[in-house]
């Protein structure tokens, strides 16, 4: 009986913990459904501009989307992510642009917006970028 009730004990002790760890994920920004959807966001450094950045999460959870660079004139330049990853509030993804060079961002969640930083593949360009939604 005694057994029993230390069991029991134990296992409400385990689920406490699991539920307060799966909050304390979602209130600092590192679900995945924090990051899925369209952000619109400002980028500047090497050069300067606006751009959307476009994050889905299939089935799987496998996260994939594009960045939009949106010019002066109204045209919208796409780009799909080469990488996408989503781990304890951090983004990082890279993508090729239009001449053929990679770049690679990174930022953190802070409510209400995405903040972090650019660089080229080459290491001549790099800057500072923010988006919300």
């Amino acid at each position: 009986m005694k057994i029993n009730a230390l069991f029991a004990a134990l296992l409400l002790v385990v689920i406490t913990c699991r539920a307060a760890n799966a909050q304390s994920a979602t209130a600092s920004g590192d679900s995945l459904t924090t990051i899925a959807g369209k952000w619109a966001g400002t980028f500047d450094g090497a050069s300067s501009g606006k751009f959307e950045l476009v994050i889905n999460q299939d089935s799987n959870r496998k996260l994939s989307g594009q960045v939009i660079m949106l010019a002066d004139d109204g045209n919208r330049y796409p780009a799909d992510l080469k990488t996408v990853a989503w781990e304890n509030g951090k983004l990082s993804a890279s993508y090729v642009d239009g001449d053929g060079a990679e770049v690679k961002f990174s930022g953190n969640y802070a409510k209400p917006a995405l903040k972090g930083t650019w660089k080229s593949e080459d290491g001549q360009a790099s800057g500072t970028w923010q988006a919300s939604r």
